[in-house]
């Protein structure tokens, strides 16, 4: 295979992709032309009494592009609510904050640095950072960062894939290992 039929079947499995996502891409661009200013992850539903936090809501940091690059699309809405069902119906007597950034975690971090969307607590004390994040930026900084400081403040940390199936057992089995 020459060069040029390499770069013709990589120009084909791009646009496949495209194609794939092209529906959630116009719905998060419909979405948010549609709310004009307010922010489409915003979340205008009041949280379940077991996310009563003391936190701000911190549904901007969503809009940060080392987050989630790209458009936003309402599968990234869609995934961050199951997440939140599951942790909702399964964990129903834990203390979990939503988008906790890593400033509250150690204060003076960079402010790229990704934020927790399910921080577990035991005793006033966070014990597990969970984090949705897209196979093409787990690896990037801004996550590496939030991951050492929950290291360093003995925090577990695990992270579940955006464009994984995460089916809800898979997800509990995991959450519970760690807690």
């Amino acid at each position: 295979m020459g060069l040029f039929d390499s770069l013709k079947k990589s120009l084909q499995d791009l646009s496949n992709e495209v194609e794939k996502h092209k529906d959630d891409i116009q719905k998060g661009l419909d979405l948010l032309s549609n709310q004009g200013s307010q922010s489409a992850r915003s979340n205008d539903s009041a949280p379940s009494a077991q996310y009563a936090s003391r936190t701000p809501d911190h549904s901007s940091c969503f809009d940060d592009n080392s987050v989630y690059p790209g458009p936003v699309t309402t599968a990234h809405v869609d995934r961050f609510n199951d997440f939140d069902g599951i942790i909702a119906r399964n964990f129903p007597d834990h203390e979990v904050r939503r988008n906790v950034p890593a400033s509250e975690l150690q204060p003076g971090c960079h402010p790229a640095c990704t934020p927790v969307q399910f921080l577990f607590y035991s005793g006033g004390k966070p014990v597990l950072a969970v984090v949705l994040v897209r196979t093409n930026n787990y690896g990037g900084m801004n996550v590496k960062a939030t991951k050492k400081i929950c290291e360093d403040l003995g925090i577990k940390y695990i992270r579940f894939y955006h464009e994984y199936e995460n089916a809800e057992s898979y997800v509990v089995e995991r959450i519970k290992k760690y807690l």
